[in-house]
C-alpha cells in the first residue's frame, strides 16, 4: 500500500490541529475574561444545563457513530479504500467531539463560569486519547500498514 505511513501522520496532524485550535480558543478566553470563579447554582443561565447535555450527548455520539462509520469502512475491499472511510469516520468524530468543547469555552466567555472551561477540559483530554495511531489504524480496520 502507498502512502499509508503519511495518511496516517496527517490524521495526527489534523488531530493535533484541533486539539491545538480548542486550547489556544480557551487561553484567549480566558485571558480577556480573567474570571476565576466557578458557580455551580447560576439562575437563568440556560448554559448550565445545555453545555453539559451537549458535552454527553457529543461525546456518547461520537463513539456511537465512530463505530458505526468504522464497520463501514472495514466492508471496504480495498486498503486504501477503508483508510479513506477509516479517515471520514475519524473527522465525524472529531467534529461531534469538537462542538461541545468549542461550546463550552463560548460559555465561559459569556457567563464567566469555570464550570464550563472544566467541561471543555475533560472534552480536550477525551479528544487526546482520540489520537489516530499506525497500531489503532491497523487494530481498527484489521489490515497491516506498510512504513
Amino acid at each position: 500500500m502507498t502512502g499509508s505511513s503519511s495518511q496516517i501522520k496527517s490524521l495526527s496532524i489534523i488531530h493535533l490541529a484541533l486539539i491545538a485550535g480548542q486550547v489556544f480558543f480557551a487561553a484567549v478566553c480566558i485571558a480577556l475574561t480573567g474570571k476565576t470563579e466557578i458557580i455551580l447554582n447560576p439562575e437563568g443561565d440556560i448554559f448550565f444545563i445545555l453545555v453539559p447535555a451537549v458535552a454527553v450527548f457529543g461525546l456518547i455520539g461520537s463513539n456511537m457513530i465512530f463505530k458505526k462509520l468504522l464497520d463501514q469502512a472495514k466492508q471496504k475491499t480495498t486498503d486504501d479504500e477503508k483508510i479513506s472511510a477509516y479517515r471520514s469516520a475519524l473527522i465525524v468524530r472529531y467534529a461531534l467531539m469538537e462542538a461541545p468543547s468549542l461550546l463550552g469555552i463560548v460559555a465561559y466567555f459569556l457567563q464567566g463560569n469555570l464550570f464550563y472551561l472544566f467541561i471543555s477540559g475533560f472534552i480536550i483530554l477525551f479528544f487526546m486519547t482520540a489520537r489516530p495511531t499506525k497500531e489503532k489504524t491497523e487494530m481498527d480496520l484489521n489490515i497491516r500498514l506498510n512504513g
